[in-house]
């Protein structure tokens, strides 16, 4: 039959929202508060969550990991969700919480911007070994788009260096 949105379901799998994963002990939810408590330090299978983006593009969350350098503190909207080991595969976790259609049942908007409910955004409810498989795949993609956007900046830099030598007269024009 055919599901309606919201049912708890994707794509006949039950889904489970973060804010009913984080009641089951299955992840730790941590947030900055108003009051300006910072976020715990981040360490491996953490993964950062940003809760305001462009509402033209799609918040990238980032898992910490051993390859990862020691990230600058979160900014003030982000969230750093904690998954239990023995329930959640944080590659797996990430992934779907980069998906177009998870965030944008979990947002609000307000201008140009975009705040999401962290607590409101799902996740498949399937079983570790499944999750692993997702994570290895969603690990491969943010390493794929990491060297592209190396190459992007590259590019930028090898432009700008060229433009910059044919302006100042120390690379001629050629024909």
């Amino acid at each position: 039959g055919t599901r309606r949105r919201g049912s708890g379901h994707s794509r006949g799998r039950a889904t489970g929202a973060l804010g009913e994963l984080a009641r089951t002990g299955a992840l730790d939810i941590h947030l900055p508060t108003t009051t300006g408590d910072p976020l715990p330090p981040t360490r491996p299978g953490d993964v950062l969550v940003p809760l305001i983006h462009d509402t033209d593009t799609t918040p990238t969350t980032h898992v910490i990991d051993h390859t990862t350098p020691p990230p600058t503190p979160p900014e003030r909207h982000t969230a750093l969700l904690r998954p239990n080991p023995q329930a959640l595969d944080p590659w797996f976790l990430a992934g779907f919480l980069r998906a177009s259609h998870n965030t944008r049942q979990a947002s609000s908007y307000a201008s140009s911007a975009t705040r999401i409910d962290i607590r409101r955004l799902k996740v498949p409810r399937i079983p570790l070994a499944e999750q692993q498989r997702y994570g290895r795949r969603f690990a491969e993609l943010a390493t794929f788009e990491t060297t592209l956007q190396h190459a992007a900046d590259l590019g930028r830099r090898l432009t700008q260096g060229t433009i910059d030598a044919l302006t100042q007269g120390t690379l001629p024009p050629g024909d």
